[in-house]
């Protein structure tokens, strides 16, 4: 009686909670790989709660299959359900070039879902981050300098880094430099713009109209807008601890200004 109940333990253990302990960390590992430059799998409660849901999912179908299955197919080890469960959220070619076995797509079907989820929560995450950096500012002088300082931090990262190759850092360089660019041609339309209308209400002594305060609005969103798009090179191409960069620089800024008004 317990040489059967010490081998149900032992066959619950090896065809059961085995491969889902395998799973679990060949999953993260490959959904940090899927996931490179895309977002931040831990930046928020959501994005993390989301891989986590992936990460269990996979590892219980992996377990299900394993249990279920391999009593079927003896000479399959029950760690190698795991693993290949795991490696079947590895970025696959279109559905008819693929060659994925019938079983794997079973086994990896609701994963479908959990990634799109997962994915268009990214996505979000980012972009909310990327607007929550570049708004606010009072005026593109603040602006404008934060651009300068998030420029020489990306390129000090890159040179730093030393992990891509010269061809590829000297495409995302170029691509920094344009992004940058079009910040500060932004915000020296905004700056010139308002000394214009500055100079207007001094000589005719009044204050600004409706349409002069709905241009620098309109000019300071572009500016905005385009600073998110060199925002986004950080949040692709950096780590979290330049998440925390980013944010006390700003917050210095932002401090300045409250000073001078």
């Amino acid at each position: 009686m317990g040489d059967a109940v010490a081998w149900d333990q032992s066959s619950v253990l090896s065809e059961w909670v085995l491969p889902a302990g395998v799973c679990a960390p060949v999953t993260w590992v490959c959904l940090v790989w899927r996931f490179r430059g895309e977002g931040r799998l831990l930046g928020t409660v959501r994005s993390a709660a989301g891989a986590l849901a992936v990460v269990i999912w996979t590892a219980a179908m992996a377990a299900l299959g394993s249990g279920l299955l391999l009593p079927q197919a003896t000479n399959v080890p029950p760690a190698a359900v795991g693993v290949v469960a795991g490696l079947g959220l590895m970025p696959k070619r279109k559905a008819g070039e693929s060659g994925e076995h019938p079983l794997l797509a079973i086994m990896t079907l609701g994963d479908s879902l959990l990634l799109h989820s997962l994915a268009s929560r990214l996505r979000t995450d980012r972009a909310l981050w990327c607007e929550r950096m570049a708004m606010g500012f009072p005026g593109c002088w603040e602006l404008d300098t934060f651009a300068d300082q998030v420029k020489a931090h990306l390129l000090a990262r890159l040179e730093a880094s030393g992990r891509a190759g010269k061809v590829r850092n000297g495409g995302l360089k170029k691509e920094i430099d344009d992004r940058h660019r079009d910040v500060r041609v932004a915000a020296q339309k905004w700056i010139i713009l308002e000394r214009n209308i500055e100079k207007l209400c001094e000589r005719h002594a009044r204050e600004r109209t409706p349409d002069e305060v709905r241009r620098l609005r309109r000019a300071l969103g572009e500016a905005e807008h385009l600073c998110v798009y060199l925002l986004d090179l950080v949040h692709a191409h950096g780590k979290r601890s330049d998440d925390k960069v980013i944010q006390a620089l700003r917050s210095e800024l932002s401090v300045s200004a409250a000073g001078r008004s």
